[in-house]
């Protein structure tokens, strides 16, 4: 890894870093600030005029009983997976790919910078990235949700719900930037990069919407596994989560550097 290719990377992009995570602050505040804790069946009510809409996206109107049910099915649910997902499909594109199609990565590949240090660097603040959007969500939500003394604030189960959305988020993102590293150069690696992750969320939501007859897309997208509500209920098991997400984050993070190294760029 580069520090000061790291460093570089983050000055040219911690604009985008910055309004993303002002933006999914804003709206977890918003979507928070809604709830009258002394009346959680007025939320209910609300939502329940687009119960089958909701129903497309996971929400699960039965469930809001509590700030913290309402927060995960709301916000967790779609929200934070569209925010994030524009997010890093934008990096993902630009971390590699632009630098190949505009030829400035040869400027960087002039100076004493490996191929391996430059993917490993920029794989590397992907992942960061990422982390500090979900450090945000992690950090409003409990300052919001702990604020309601009606109820008791369950700091693990949030904290615990955050976590694995963030492995999910981000195991999607390193999928994209190998899409990105493998394809670059070329359209095909602009398009497979932004258009599979938008797939895999589209499978998830047509999964949900279809009722039994496409609920097994659910179960072929790693979107239809986040049981948000489960998640912070305690229904739930999710250490097999951390360990798949993990993992998978680890093989796409090799394999683009492997890739990377062996592809012969048109630079």
């Amino acid at each position: 890894m580069s520090m000061t290719i790291f460093k570089n990377t983050l000055r040219r992009n911690y604009k985008l870093l910055i309004i993303f995570a002002v933006v999914m602050g804003f709206y977890l505040s918003v979507i928070i600030s809604l709830i009258d804790p002394e009346n959680m069946k007025e939320i209910q009510n609300l939502f329940g005029t687009m119960a089958g809409y909701m129903d497309a996206f996971g929400i699960s109107i039965e469930d809001m009983t509590t700030p913290l049910n309402y927060t995960a099915s709301v916000f967790f649910s779609v929200i934070v997976m569209a925010f994030t997902m524009v997010f890093y499909v934008i990096q993902s594109n630009s971390l590699i790919g632009k630098s190949v199609d505009d030829t400035s990565l040869s400027y960087t590949l002039s100076a004493p910078v490996t191929r391996t240090r430059l993917v490993v660097t920029q794989a590397v603040y992907l992942i960061f990235s990422m982390l500090v959007l979900f450090a945000v969500i992690w950090g409003i939500g409990t300052i919001f949700l702990s604020s309601f003394e009606e109820f008791e604030f369950d700091f693990g189960a949030y904290l615990n719900l955050v976590g694995v959305t963030f492995f999910l988020s981000t195991t999607i993102a390193m999928l994209s930037f190998f899409l990105s590293v493998a394809f670059c150069g070329s359209k095909l690696g602009v398009g497979l990069a932004t258009g599979v992750p938008i797939a895999l969320l589209f499978m998830s939501i047509i999964g949900g919407a279809g009722g039994d007859k496409t609920h097994w897309l659910q179960k072929v997208s790693p979107f239809g596994w986040l049981d948000s509500v489960g998640i912070v209920s305690g229904r739930v098991e999710t250490w097999w989560m951390y360990i798949a997400f993990a993992g998978a984050i680890l093989v796409f993070f090799v394999a683009s550097v492997v890739v990377f190294n062996r592809k012969r760029l048109p630079i």
